[in-house]
């Protein structure tokens, strides 16, 4: 019996290592940006973490949900909705069914808001903002409970709320939940538990919402203050910097300032030729 409990410990060490190589290997396709790549790893790494749910002593949604919501994510990059949105809406019942069991709850939190907010996420790319409106206001109060107030996933949280407001039109409402995205970010900076460039993910959202609302000049704030920072810490060739060039040009052409503005549209469209 005493060998069979070994065996069986090694099998499940096997079965771990294998997951935690296929989620690295997921995770370094996905910050290339190569989802086809990404998904496979995290598909396979489902199939080996469902293999492992037969040990009675690992907390088998949890070790589940990890590859399952990445794998939701990468699916929606592709366009593949409704097989992302099966997939996301099993982790969110799976973690609910858990809560009636002894399974830690702390962690279910957790990952229950990341698979409501890649929800929301996955319903906003369809344009589905009502949808996408009821899942963040679901996320929300949690993230609160959770997460401090300098925490970059509250930010990310709201942030993306405010976001899918914003194209579903209700612009007061996502400059409100902007602002207070960027004034968590601010604190993460200045705690240093980041760099100061997240905050030009904050200052061109903000502008997008207030060029919504007609008000170019604080607008073009915005995103000048989000282009300094991406030309102090990016290349110069980096997407992102043609992105907030071609938004102050638009600001400053909104604000008559074409003479202005032409220059830097140009000078996004030579970025994007490299």
């Amino acid at each position: 019996a005493m060998s069979g409990n070994v065996e069986e410990t090694e099998i499940t060490k096997d079965g771990h290592n294998a997951v935690v190589e296929l989620m690295e290997a997921g995770d370094r396709a996905t910050a290339i940006l190569d989802y086809f790549e990404a998904s496979r790893m995290y598909e396979e790494a489902v199939i080996h973490q469902t293999r492992l749910k037969l040990q009675p002593y690992l907390k088998n949604t949890t070790r589940v949900m990890e590859p399952s919501i990445k794998l939701g994510v990468c699916l929606c990059e592709l366009a593949r909705y409704q097989e992302a949105e099966n997939i996301l809406t099993r982790c969110l019942s799976e973690v609910s069914d858990s809560e009636d069991e002894d399974s830690n709850i702390a962690l279910d939190e957790d990952l229950y808001v990341r698979a409501l907010t890649a929800l929301a996420a996955l319903y906003q790319a369809q344009s589905k903002y009502d949808e996408a409106i009821q899942v963040h206001r679901k996320a929300i109060p949690m993230a609160r409970g959770m997460y401090s107030l300098s925490s970059l996933g509250l930010a990310d949280n709201i942030a993306g709320y405010a976001e899918t407001l914003r194209k579903a039109g209700h612009l007061p409402q996502a400059e409100r939940h902007h602002r207070e995205a960027l004034a968590i970010r601010t604190r993460a900076v200045e705690e240093q538990l980041c760099s100061e460039l997240e905050l030009a993910v904050s200052y061109t959202q903000l502008g997008c919402t207030l060029a919504g609302m007609q008000q170019h000049t604080e607008a073009y704030q915005q995103h000048h203050r989000a282009l300094t920072l991406r030309y102090r810490y990016l290349d110069f060739s980096h997407g992102l910097v043609s992105e907030s060039l071609n938004y102050c040009a638009g600001s400053l052409c909104a604000l008559g300032r074409g003479g202005e503005g032409v220059p830097l549209a140009l000078h996004a469209v030579e970025i994007r030729k490299l």
